[in-house]
């Protein structure tokens, strides 16, 4: 539900007085100049994901206090990013009384600078290179919300699980790798991507997954695929297959893909609640994009680091064992030859050398139900509009608006936020008196939210400020803008 509480006011209204009433903000879905949407996902400045090239230094700083992001790049051009964020809202009401009284200002968030080991979907451009247990299939076989059984072949899969034993004594190096090497596959993309200046253009990127079937599914990361137009698979024999994205998570930042072969060799899931510091940890990806079946080993450095990474906050595993550009979407083998996690992120100091983030496997099953079932993880809030943020010069570029900040950058058809009278342009200050600059703040907003809560979102519009109510709905990617 949504409502109104303040009279509406005409937009772009010629000597418009405070006594003029107001427009109501029902707007078809628009799209602002440059807006690629990249499957709902946030793509905003904090933290990044950084790809590699040959003939380049790989491109991403050191962050001291500030989020990461994933930023591509372009031997032959400037890096691309497209600064949008997308994100799900609902409802409204605007008002032209002023700012509230008693906003709270955003807490100062402690974040870690850290670069995606692996980058595709617009992460390695123009060729080049990005990156990146006894616990029950059954994970596997039964969405997270429980409503529906799904079945990846579970009679293989359930041969490859073992049962984990605190007396077990570790493999050797050489005997995991010729366990699990070929379970291990290089991932290429292809991305279309537009930009204001130079049109459209196709880029690639490269990372790793892990194949969790003999049927052909695979573990990814979301920002290996993210935008892709082709995704294409090559196993460690050098056979390729085209594969089909069959579901992805932006907020844990794992996809699934599949492939039409048999017979594959399937990874062992180990189960990543056993895991301890000190434990051995072994690598194996495609860094650089071109070395597909590099092996590194080292240790389990910390079991639970809480990361910022592009807005989302991540429970992540810390390994010294060496990780690189193209490693995002590889496997963690534990000492057993279990796939412990899946290669995410590495330190973006150039300073610090083997501190590298791996996504806990069991993370990964607790979604791969809906993955497979429905192609998203069901019950997440969604406002139904996609967001922008910048500085000053790229606010009055795309808005025409002086003041940097928070933007809608799009509202999908037919949602809560185009009912409730969001238009693109409408700069974001507050929501729920709680001040908002960045995509992180809203998500982190939103994180304490369900669908059908409303919020009370306060904005710019046109050099005056009004609220509007919105109410929260259930995110999928078709309603994303």
């Amino acid at each position: 539900m949504y409502h109104n509480d303040f009279e509406p006011f005409e937009r772009n209204t010629e000597n418009l007085t405070e006594s003029e009433p107001m427009s109501a903000y029902g707007q078809p879905q628009q799209t602002a100049p440059g807006y690629t949407p990249q499957h709902g996902s946030y793509a905003e400045e904090p933290m990044h994901y950084e790809s590699y090239n040959a003939a380049a230094e790989p491109q991403g700083g050191g962050y001291a206090e500030e989020p990461v992001h994933y930023e591509p790049y372009n031997a032959a051009a400037e890096p691309q990013s497209s600064g949008y964020a997308a994100e799900p809202v609902p409802n409204e009401s605007y008002n032209t009384a002023g700012e509230p009284q008693g906003r709270k200002k955003k807490k100062a968030k402690k974040t870690v600078g850290v670069v995606a080991a692996a980058v595709a979907a617009g992460v390695m451009l123009s060729g080049v290179a990005g990156f990146g247990g006894s616990y029950l299939f059954s994970k596997l076989n039964t969405p997270s919300n429980n409503t529906a059984a799904v079945q990846i072949n579970k009679a293989s899969t359930d041969n490859n699980i073992s049962n984990m034993s605190v007396q077990q004594t570790d493999k050797s190096t050489n005997e995991i790798v010729n366990e699990v090497a070929d379970s291990v596959v290089e991932i290429k993309v292809e991305i279309m991507q537009s930009n204001p200046f130079y049109g459209q253009s196709v880029a690639e990127g490269a990372g790793s997954g892990v194949i969790i079937s003999e049927d052909g599914y695979i573990l990814t990361n979301n920002h290996v695929i993210d935008g892709a137009s082709n995704i294409t698979v090559t196993l460690r024999s050098g056979d390729s297959y085209e594969a089909q994205l069959i579901g992805t998570d932006p907020d844990v930042d794992i996809a699934l893909v599949k492939i039409e072969a048999s017979g594959l060799s399937a990874a062992t899931i180990g189960d990543s609640s056993q895991i301890k510091p000190g434990d051995k940890s072994v690598i194996i990806g495609n860094p650089l994009g071109t070395l597909g079946g590099s092996v590194t080993e080292g240790i389990v450095s910390a079991v639970d680091r809480t990361l910022e990474i592009d807005g989302k906050t991540m429970h992540l595993m810390q390994t010294d064992a060496a990780v690189n550009p193209g490693n995002s979407g590889g496997g963690m083998f534990n000492g057993q030859g279990e796939l412990a996690g899946i290669v995410v992120a590495k330190s973006s100091d150039s300073t610090i050398d083997n501190i590298g983030f791996v996504i806990p496997i069991n993370n990964a099953l607790d979604i791969l139900g809906d993955l497979k079932q429905y192609g998203y993880v069901r019950g997440k809030a969604s406002t139904g509009m996609a967001f922008s943020e910048g500085d000053p010069m790229f606010a009055q570029y795309y808005f025409n608006m002086s003041d940097g900040g928070l933007y809608v950058a799009s509202i999908k058809s037919g949602s809560n936020a185009e009912k409730a009278g969001f238009q693109i342009g409408d700069r974001v200050i507050a929501v729920d008196n709680t001040e908002v600059t960045s995509v992180s703040d809203l998500k982190a907003i939103l994180s304490e939210h369900a669908v059908g809560d409303t919020l009370s979102f306060e904005l710019e519009r046109d050099g005056r400020t009004g609220t509007i109510d919105l109410t929260l709905e259930e995110y999928s990617p078709a309603a994303t803008a």
